[in-house]
Parts: C-alpha cells; sequence; structure tokens
C-alpha cells in the first residue's frame, strides 16, 4: 500500500494507559536485524504490544489501524522510511497524525537533529542506542508529551521548548504576539530570519532564499495585513515544498525559488 493510497479505518485500541509499555509500538526500519534487537529489548522492557516493518509504506499502513501508537524510524539518512514517513503522518487527515515518532539517526550533526525535528520528530537519539537512553525518550514523550502545533509551513510537536534567557518557555510566536510580546511585523521578520538560518545549516542555499525573500518583502512594509499574510504564507508553502522534495535535482528546486522572488519582486513594484 502507496503513502498515497491510505484511508482512514477503524484502530485497533488497546486498554488507555499512562505507560508506553502498553501502546502499540511500531518500529520501521529496513534492517532486519536492528528491527529485531530494538523489539527485544523493549520486549524485555514490558512492551506488550510491539510490530516490526521493513518499509514506510508498510509502517503508515499498520499506523492507521491502532489507537495511540509509538513509531520508532530509521532516520539514517534522507531516503529512510522515517523523513517520509513522519511528514506522510502528520498530513492533516490521518487520525493519526500526533502519533510520538522516535527518530533513530547516524548523524548527530545539527543539521540532521533540526531536519528530523522540522519534519515532526518528537525525539531524535543516535545509534547505537542505549536501553536507558530509549526508555527515557519514551517516558518523556508519553509523561510530559509537547504542544501540538498545526502551520501552513510545519505539523508536529512544538519546537520551541527551550527556555530562554530570563527562564521563560518560548512557544509559538502567535503566542508572543498575543501577550504583547512582539508586534504581528516583529513575529514576521523573525520568522523570516529562522527560516533563513534553519535551512542555512542544514545547508540547503536553495531554502534558504526563501527566509531572503520573505525578509526582503517585509521590511518594505508597516504593518501585517491580508496583502502581507498572503505573501507570508505563499513564502512557507514554498518552505513546505522545498522540504518535501529535498532530494529533487537543484535545477528544479532553483526554478521553484525563481518563480517565488518574481512573484515578490512584482508585489514589490506595485
Amino acid at each position: 500500500m502507496k503513502l498515497d493510497d491510505i484511508e482512514t479505518s477503524t484502530p485497533v485500541r488497546v486498554p488507555v494507559s499512562a505507560r508506553w509499555q502498553d501502546r502499540p509500538i511500531l518500529i520501521v526500519d529496513p534492517s532486519n536485524f536492528l528491527r529485531r534487537l530494538i523489539a527485544d529489548v523493549l520486549r524485555h522492557a514490558g512492551a506488550d504490544h510491539v510490530h516490526t516493518f521493513a518499509s514506510k509504506d508498510d509502517g503508515l499502513s499498520a499506523a492507521v489501524t491502532y489507537a495511540r501508537p509509538i513509531i520508532i524510524a530509521d532516520w539514517s539518512q534522507a531516503a529512510s522510511a522515517g523523513p517520509a514517513l513522519t511528514r506522510a503522518l502528520r498530513r492533516k487527515n490521518l487520525p493519526v497524525r500526533r502519533a510520538p515518532v522516535i527518530a533513530l539517526g547516524n548523524s548527530g550533526q545539527m543539521r540532521e537533529v533540526e531536519r528530523a525535528r522540522d519534519a515532526g520528530v518528537n525525539a531524535f537519539l543516535l545509534r547505537p542506542v542505549a536501553p536507558a537512553s530509549l526508555f527515557a525518550r519514551l517516558d518523556e514523550t508519553v509523561a510530559r508529551p509537547r504542544p501540538y502545533v498545526e502551520t501552513e509551513s510545519f505539523a508536529g510537536p512544538d519546537r520551541r521548548t527551550r527556555p530562554n534567557q530570563n527562564g521563560r518557555i518560548a512557544w509559538k510566536r502567535g503566542v508572543d504576539v498575543e501577550s504583547g510580546l512582539a508586534t504581528p511585523l516583529e513575529a514576521a521578520l523573525a520568522q523570516a530570519d529562522a527560516m533563513a538560518e534553519a535551512m542555512m545549516r542544514q545547508g540547503d542555499m536553495i531554502a534558504a532564499r526563501v527566509g531572503r525573500s520573505l525578509r526582503q518583502y517585509l521590511e518594505t512594509v508597516r504593518d501585517v495585513g491580508p496583502r502581507e499574510t498572503e505573501i507570508i504564507t505563499l513564502h512557507r508553502s514554498a518552505l513546505r515544498r522545498l522540504q518535501e522534495f529535498e532530494n529533487a535535482p537543484d535545477a528544479h528546486r532553483n526554478e521553484l525559488v525563481n518563480g517565488l522572488e518574481e512573484i515578490t519582486a512584482r508585489r514589490l513594484a506595485a
């Protein structure tokens, strides 16, 4: 079954419990050895409903059949099951879009961690995974779930959860605007900078142009109204498309950004 062919079905329910050991755990990894290794570790810790799958399609197909599943997915490379599976899970039309996802990667480079975070994972662990570390992430995911966020460009656990210099938890910028900590324009400019900075840290200079294009436009306006909101949404959508097709040829990705910049330039000249 393909990712786009998944249909809503009646989930298989298990008793509601505060323990991750009592919830369905789906392990998605192409390596038979690694699947069995993780499954054995979880079962030894008392997990009663562990299921393993080799492909992202089988993993997603299984995810929609269970209530309150937890997914542990391979994230060893961009073409791994984890990235495509997580993005598919976070689609708004799936009943399991908020299912916790724990990514298992081979690289701890900041750009890889941020790429997983921006796809919507709950936690990122490096292989070889120590059982204690895996159990700690599972405990945290179930006992202290982060707020779930859905925007034009992102769906998943809130990424802004680190205390700032004043010790306050920094949540979404929309909350900052509502509480009077920032104007809509200030928040939009900060978002534009964050877009460019995040993509540059990931080494994606093509996607970084989206943030710079948005800042160039916002620097010419005095407030955020319907016209500006439309441009912001357009840039968010473009960034999301670039992230979905991060492995596409550079020529195709550049063409998308060129079109975005042309639209922005026309709006500036109007």
